[in-house]
């Protein structure tokens, strides 16, 4: 059975196909080079997979789409595709339900709880008639079919949540307060340890959310001065949202007048659950310097509510299921904090995190709800590693150097782990490309940027020169799994980055580049099995430092998606202050 799972609207947009027990999956935005991809059909991305995996059009059996709105997706795949899919069966599925089957299929687990939390998924009109939007649900799945247990809805008006919302919608408001932009709730997590809990004097946690009827439900009821370029901020978010804001805001006329009456009397009594929350300062602008208090303050506020709000949810799945095995996917699955929160206190003996959990890895989750759900078909795979792109051959790779002879320099040492564990010693900062992108926002060894942990301002020296990014975020590590436990609080592999763990502080003075301020880094561990060469360099920077593990951030400029091809690889090279870039068994330097 061949099948190909595809998100066309929305943020990041991308195609994922199985095809004779393989799989293929990128975002479009590693393609196009336009971060995100919004409301961009994934044509490049479809192409990517047939050719990866030699499949025809003609010899699909199925095709998995996402419903995400009441815009009709099926006339939308239509009109891009026109007759050249018009053989195949076509399926359109629960946006909530696509994130189950990314979370549940790719885990190792025969039976666990599923938890699906993000910003919004898939609008649903009420039995009143009344608009509303999934936040949160809870599957759980066996084998190899998921079943929905409970579903968290908040009434909308296009965009806007009117009473409540859920978690990721309010984590995202706060990021948004604080000046970062759509889509950079990450920064927020970084800044919050440099927080303090003053905020919750004046605003305590019952102002921001409630429980109630087993749900979680958040405050919408918040407002701040506004300032004219906060407005222009605004503006210029929405058109880079995919420029439908004018038109789609709000219902219009007599229509939204029923359905607000409906509302008001389907809410309870009174749909105001929240007194309103007014902040006393405008929306941050980039003359106010982080982390002040004030601002700081509310991205610590933020994410101890997140944490709370998660792990209460883990532990409502796993009363529910009493089963000992928990997947988590949505947007929120990135918060690599309250994921560690979660393993520790919800009472669950593993979890596993999709590690393309965001709408980014939403098309392989419905290429496997097609393949296992719709087509009964049985598990076969297991998603021990993230590296779901193409390798690119020895000839692709000198051809993009052939275009950059001019400014650069080649050479194939005889051995590139023990030359580029040289140059890390040295305190070189190295663009290393290998073999498959890794799919998903995590660059895990294959497209990734990496220096020695043990250099003192390696972290400020790679912010200045390469990443140019805020000086207070921080950076992950790449460790041995074998020797994970003498360094870090954490007792079981972390495979994906998406863990933050303690580090011990007898060796936090050792590796002070990925130590944050709270003494925590985000871990990724390596072994031989799954990620190869990348194990391989780890091993030999060991053997020559006594350190077993090296700082990795992704290979990408700030602005950007991580590089997908030995082109990308080099422009990006070209135009920053790396010192070295490895494609495969090339070293490369600049004339």
């Amino acid at each position: 059975m061949n099948v190909l799972g595809l998100k066309i609207r929305g943020h990041d947009t991308g195609a994922a196909l199985l095809a004779h027990d393989r799989v293929a999956a990128i975002a479009e935005e590693r393609l196009n080079r336009i971060k995100h991809s919004p409301n961009m059909f994934p044509h490049l991305a479809i192409e990517y997979c047939l050719k990866s995996l030699e499949i025809e059009p003609r010899e699909l059996d199925l095709i998995v789409i996402d419903q995400i709105d009441q815009v009709p997706t099926l006339k939308i795949f239509h009109e891009e595709t026109e007759d050249r899919f018009s053989s195949v069966r076509i399926e359109v599925i629960n946006h909530h339900a696509a994130h189950a089957a990314n979370a549940f299929f790719c885990s190792p687990f025969q039976e666990a709880a599923i938890m699906i939390y993000d910003g919004s998924g898939e609008k649903f009109s009420t039995h009143f008639g009344v608009p509303a939007t999934e936040t949160e649900t809870l599957f759980y799945g066996h084998e190899h079919a998921i079943t929905e247990i409970s579903k968290s809805l908040h009434v909308r008006f296009g965009k806007h949540f009117i009473f409540t919302s859920g978690i990721g919608h309010l984590y995202s408001f706060i990021t948004q307060y604080l000046g970062f932009g759509a889509y950079e709730e990450g920064k927020t997590m970084g800044l919050a340890p440099y927080g303090k809990p003053t905020h919750f004097n004046t605003f305590p946690e019952s102002v921001w959310y409630q429980e109630r009827r087993g749900s979680f439900y958040c405050n919408t009821n918040i407002r701040y001065p506004s300032t004219l370029s906060a407005w222009v901020r605004w503006v210029k978010a929405k058109i880079y949202q995919g420029g439908q804001f004018i038109n789609n805001s709000l219902p219009k006329g007599r229509s939204f007048l029923l359905n607000f009456a409906s509302v008001k009397k389907w809410v309870l009594a009174d749909p105001r659950w929240f007194p309103r929350v007014s902040l006393s300062r405008p929306m941050r602008d980039k003359k106010t310097d982080l982390p002040d208090e004030y601002y700081t303050n509310f991205a610590y506020l933020v994410q101890v509510i997140l944490e709370k709000i998660l792990v209460g949810w883990a532990k409502r799945a796993r009363q529910i299921t009493r089963v000992k095995n928990l997947c988590i996917s949505g947007g929120l699955g990135l918060n690599s904090v309250s994921n560690k929160k979660i393993l520790d206190e919800a009472g669950f003996e593993d979890v596993w995190i999709q590690p393309a959990c965001s709408d980014t890895g939403l098309a392989l989750g419905l290429a496997l709800y097609g393949y296992h759900v719709i087509l009964d078909q049985p598990r076969f795979w297991t998603m021990n590693h993230a590296y779901m792109g193409r390798s690119y051959a020895h000839d692709e790779c000198q051809q993009a150097m052939e275009k950059f002879q001019s400014r650069i320099h080649v050479e194939q040492p005889a051995d590139i782990v023990d030359a580029t564990a040289r140059l890390l010693k040295e305190g070189k900062i190295i663009g290393w490309f290998q073999g498959g992108s890794e799919y998903g926002p995590r660059a895990l060894g294959h497209r990734s940027m990496i220096g020695n942990a043990c250099v003192p301002d390696m972290k400020d020296v790679m912010n200045r020169r390469v990443k140019h990014r805020e000086w207070w975020r921080p950076f992950a590590t790449s460790v041995l799994e074998e020797q994970v436990t003498e360094y870090f609080e954490i007792d079981r592999p972390s495979p994906f980055m998406l863990m933050v763990a303690p580090v011990h502080k007898d060796k936090q003075a050792q590796i002070p580049s990925i130590v944050h301020v709270d003494g925590t880094c985000r871990i990724q561990t390596v072994n031989q099995k799954d990620n190869g060469i990348y194990y391989d360099l780890i091993k030999r920077f060991h053997e020559l430092t006594g350190i077993p593990l090296i700082l990795n951030t992704s290979f990408n400029l700030a602005g950007e998606p991580i590089i997908e091809t030995p082109e990308d690889a080099l422009k990006d090279f070209v135009s920053t202050d790396l010192d070295y870039l490895v494609i495969e068994n090339f070293l490369i330097t600049k004339k």
